[in-house]
């Protein structure tokens, strides 16, 4: 259901970007359509037409994203990695302390760990 009211909302999207792009402003002639004297709408009453569709489009649109909203964020509640356990520490550092301090010393250690005691006095 979700899936189809996102196609619907893009194609009410892409249908309003056409229908503005459409219609004629003030300094406009014809806009892209119309300019002929054979069309079957004159000017006043193509604008009249396409303002209304425009609106009731726009109008769904609107109600579109409100719904979709409502519907993703009561679905937002659930996360994917609620039910996943932890094997490992959330905090790594402590971890590495704690291999640090079971493994024996080795002589290059040692040696690190005399010239600093060294450097102090």
């Amino acid at each position: 259901m979700v899936t189809s009211l996102m196609v619907l909302q893009a194609i009410i999207s892409v249908l309003i970007i056409l229908l503005v792009l459409i219609q004629f402003g003030k300094g406009a002639e014809a806009g892209l359509i119309g300019g002929t004297s054979d069309s079957v709408f004159s000017g006043a009453q193509q604008g009249n037409i396409l303002t209304k569709i425009t609106t009731i489009l726009a109008i769904i649109f609107m109600g579109n994203s409100i719904y979709l909203a409502k519907v993703q964020s009561s679905s937002a509640n659930k996360s994917l990695l609620d039910n996943e356990v932890v094997t490992r520490p959330l905090n790594s550092d402590k971890a590495d302390k704690k291999d640090t301090a079971t493994t024996p010393p080795t002589a290059e250690t040692e040696k690190t760990n005399n010239a600093k005691t060294t450097d102090k006095k």
